[in-house]
């Protein structure tokens, strides 16, 4: 068969990678909006655990969420020092030669997500500009455009003579782009919602009803990625939600929002209040963590009543505190609104996060015990320092790896900003924290 685009996800090399809700939405994004537009996709995700050419089927659990099929990769040179084995997750290769042998197609789009997942982006373009030399490739995602300059070095220096494109612009105007190049082949689709319908299964469906983020935390990129917050129709969005549940029968959706509650009465009260009005019995989840200063006793009834199943939020720290976005005060005052709604210990998270720049273990020991005692669940949550953020820079003084010059360096499990990481004590943390969701959760 010919399509006009191949859509593709590429492998992660990495020392571990969890579906925890992980889909390149922007790339199943870009394809509802080429497919409303009258063009034929095939979409391949080569992380997708449901292929039914897989060797060996990963394991799933609850709400989707599950393990990726992985096969062992030597751990690159430069981590050695990191006690951890390396993997290639993903469809073994000749899965994928078998797919493309089959169809045909104008030219193709990849993405990439975390800035440190670039080799899998690297193994795929390597493996296209042998196979495909002439056909345009288009590059997108946070690594093209929080890491541009290295993107663009490595195709200048290895891939100059072949036609691949970094796609860094807002997407309607890569979708004119594409108008001028590609005439589409087909009549317009129904609708453009993220291409969840072309993966092999659907075991959840990521919503987003805002593009960026109104707060500035000097960790966090969301600034860069989407300069101005802006959100979406909240009665567009139930429409979308109500769609995949009634033509696919999905019932978790993860939200991935960076301030999920923010303006909530005008905002996502109106989408709660339509789903239970509809009586729809699904399950929510929030990843990307709510913001504590915005649960008041209302917000927290309406998100139990509406089927949220996992609430994360965003803490961060106890002590030394490095942003105003929640004082622990109101954090524990949350808490306490979300346990009154009925939500149960199992149900709810704090994460926490650890391996910043200076870290004193000792500190993160502590903030994880006032958790254990307030009873509610830690989830660690590594730093990895990102490019353009206030703590890249501090990070750059206290790494022992070159971190400006290669987001290999960027990996959360080599703790990259700590210049000798006591690696018993991250066990130890690590540990802990188990120990601890383990009594609260059971």
């Amino acid at each position: 068969m010919t399509f006009d685009f191949l859509l593709l996800n590429p492998w992660i090399y990495d020392f571990a990678a969890y579906d925890f809700w992980l889909k390149p939405y922007g790339l199943l994004f870009i394809g509802g909006k080429l497919r409303k537009l009258g063009y034929s996709i095939y979409y391949l995700d080569l992380l997708d655990p449901f292929h039914p050419e897989l060797p060996k089927k990963p394991k799933r659990k609850s709400f989707g969420t599950g393990h990726f099929y992985k096969e062992f990769f030597p751990k690159p040179v430069y981590f050695q020092d990191v006690p951890r084995k390396f993997y290639r997750y993903g469809l073994p290769l000749k899965i994928l030669k078998n797919i493309l042998k089959s169809i045909k197609f104008k030219a193709i789009l990849i993405t990439c997500t975390l800035t440190y997942w670039y080799p899998g982006l690297i193994a795929l373009i390597k493996f296209l500009t042998s196979h495909y030399p002439e056909t345009p490739i288009y590059i997108g995602g946070i690594y093209a455009k929080l890491c541009y300059n290295h993107l663009k070095s490595l195709i200048e220096n290895h891939y100059s003579d072949y036609p691949i494109f970094i796609v860094t612009e807002h997407h309607e105007d890569f979708l004119n782009q594409l108008l001028k190049l590609y005439p589409p082949s087909k009549e317009p689709h129904k609708h453009d919602y993220p291409i969840f319908d072309l993966q092999s299964c659907i075991p959840y469906v990521i919503i987003m009803t805002s593009l960026g983020c109104p707060f500035n935390c000097p960790y966090c990129a969301s600034k860069r990625l989407y300069p101005k917050f802006e959100p979406r129709n909240p009665e567009e969005i139930f429409k979308e939600i109500l769609f995949w549940h009634k033509t696919y029968k999905v019932v978790d959706f993860a939200f991935y929002d960076d301030a999920l509650l923010f303006n909530f009465e005008n905002h996502l009260r109106l989408i709660l209040e339509n789903i239970i009005n509809h009586n729809l019995i699904l399950r929510f989840h929030t990843p990307n963590a709510i913001h504590a200063r915005f649960v008041n006793k209302e917000v927290a009834h309406l998100l139990k009543k509406a089927g949220f199943k996992t609430i994360r939020i965003g803490l961060e720290r106890v002590e030394n505190r490095f942003d105003n976005k929640v004082s622990i005060e109101e954090f524990l005052q949350a808490v306490a609104y979300l346990k009154e709604a009925g939500f149960k210990e199992k149900e709810l998270g704090a994460y926490f996060l650890y391996g910043i720049p200076e870290e004193n273990f000792e500190e993160v020991k502590k903030g994880l015990l006032f958790l254990a005692e307030k009873r509610v669940p830690p989830y660690l949550a590594e730093f990895s320092p990102i490019p353009g953020t206030p703590f890249f820079e501090k990070a750059k003084i206290t790494s022992r790896y070159p971190i400006d010059e290669d987001p290999i360096f960027h990996n959360n499990t080599i703790f990259p900003a700590l210049k000798r990481p006591d690696w018993q004590k991250i066990q130890e943390i690590k540990a802990l924290a188990r120990k601890i969701r383990h009594s609260l959760c059971n």
